[in-house]
């Protein structure tokens, strides 16, 4: 998940009880009862009579007028969407010390809308902004910490500020908190303090912190396996409009796990997703389309799918638009094409593409599609994933019984969450031991690579050793 606090605008100011009815009178004129009326307006989603009474309060000087019209122009309701206008207003507002505008005007300059993307100076209003106690603001501290943006990654000053913010009730502060708990990042790890921490924000209906725990069942961390809990988890953000929820409930109708496999449902839920341009969605429902699963089969539809994922960097589109042409599924066959695609997804740590460039070019890739660990001089390089759980594999009969051992190489994908996907075995054993050995791998845990200071998925070879003692 895209774990920066959510910038969320509310009746920011003013608790004060709900104007009357005005009737035939010309309405409010006092800044303060505007402002009341504008909030009425904002809860019924009629933003552009808002915007006319917090205009009306605005041009009067009142701060948090002032805020709602610049998060208004941010976030395009009931007027065209205007970053330099935001800017505007917020700062308006922010000179008066609005903490909430000072924020704001923080978020602006972390994601470079309107202005030139600056974390420095983004530190610098959230800062303004925490000074007065404003948890968004804490919790914005907490993530330029804990990504490195524009200070040295400190997952324990990360934790600290995300502390402040829960302590006054931000749930996003303490999701933040579990997922640092649940990677041991800055903390022991501990998944029975992330998913306390995460129940927390959840019974607070956090969508974030709902599919966190929805994540942790479907894994087995700090808890057992259990997909159906995981489903009803995924299902109670999902139906707050959580993309990634909604994904993952698409996945998991998709591998029937927890619920009997059902391809349609899980392109109407990778749809939803997709819809909010999740780019794992759009890619999942491209290989639907590809297949031809729960939708009829369309080549073209299923390109349209992967190039909006790949447009996102994800690098399975990038992989499976290879394929495409590669096969020439509803594009004139290029192996050339097919090879600059797979290059670019196993770039990023890709097996798939990996295996799939190896297979056009054998006996060239291999090595050179391995995540490049630092100590070996190369800009590119990462801090390797560590096992921080890897149980021993199990021998087959097969072998066991003919006292067969030896070492079988798997190359695996190390995902930023610390799991094991895309496992391709590039030294048999044979006897059943590729599949003890994939069977063992696919339940280890790792802390994930690590490069500029933010964890990144790698590419890693892993030999299990069978020894009988």
């Amino acid at each position: 998940m895209n774990r920066a606090a959510l910038l969320l605008i509310v009746c920011l100011a003013v608790t004060c009880p709900r104007a009357r009815t005005q009737g035939n009178s010309p309405g409010p004129t006092t800044p303060e009862a505007q402002v009341r009326l504008g909030n009425e307006y904002l809860d019924k989603k009629d933003y552009s009579s808002a915007m006319i009474w917090f205009r009306k309060a605005g041009e009067k000087n009142n701060a948090a007028a002032q805020n709602n019209i610049g998060w208004l122009y941010e976030s395009g309701f009931g007027v065209k969407q205007d970053y330099a206008e935001a800017l505007n207003w917020f700062s308006k507002s922010a000179n008066q010390g609005n903490a909430d505008a000072q924020n704001n005007i923080g978020w602006l300059y972390e994601n470079g809308w309107g202005v030139l993307q600056d974390y420095s100076e983004a530190m610098t209003f959230y800062r303004k902004a925490a000074d007065q106690g404003n948890s968004r603001a804490e919790a914005n501290i907490g993530g330029l910490y804990d990504k490195g943006l524009g200070v040295k990654q400190d997952y324990v000053e990360a934790m600290v500020w995300y502390r402040k913010a829960a302590d006054q009730g931000d749930t996003n502060a303490q999701v933040n908190e579990g997922w640092l708990y649940q990677h041991g990042w800055g903390v022991k790890q501990d998944y029975a303090e992330a998913l306390s921490l995460y129940l927390g924000a959840a019974n607070k209906k956090n969508p974030y912190a709902e599919n966190d725990i929805g994540t942790l069942y479907e894994a087995g961390l700090g808890v057992k396996q259990d997909y159906a809990e995981a489903m009803a988890w995924y299902y109670r953000a999902a139906t707050q409009g959580h993309a990634k929820a909604q994904g993952n409930i698409g996945r998991l109708y998709d591998n029937g796990r927890g619920v009997e496999q059902d391809y349609a449902k899980a392109a109407d839920w990778y749809r939803k997703a997709a819809d909010q341009g999740n780019a794992d969605a759009e890619a999942n429902l491209g290989m639907l389309y590809l297949n031809g699963h729960g939708v009829k089969q369309d080549y073209t539809e299923a390109m349209n799918w992967f190039r909006k994922a790949e447009e996102q960097g994800n690098p399975d589109a990038q992989n499976d638009i290879g394929w495409i042409y590669q096969n020439g599924l509803g594009v004139p066959q290029d192996k050339s094409e097919a090879i600059k695609w797979y290059r670019k997804a196993a770039g990023q740590g890709n097996a798939r593409a990996a295996a799939n460039l190896d297979n056009l070019s054998p006996g060239t890739v291999l090595r050179g599609t391995i995540t490049a660990v630092c100590g070996q001089k190369t800009a590119d390089c990462i801090t390797p994933p560590r096992a921080v759980f890897a149980p021993d594999p199990e021998f087959s009969k097969e072998a066991r019984d003919a006292k067969y051992q030896g070492t079988c190489v798997l190359m695996v994908t190390v995902g930023t969450d610390g799991l094991v996907t895309n496992i391709r075995v590039v030294k048999s054993l044979g006897k059943g031991l590729d599949e003890k050995a994939v069977e063992a791998v696919q339940k280890w845990k790792f802390e994930p690579g690590m490069k500029d200071g933010q964890p990144v998925a790698a590419v890693i070879a892993i030999e299990v050793d069978f020894h009988l003692k």
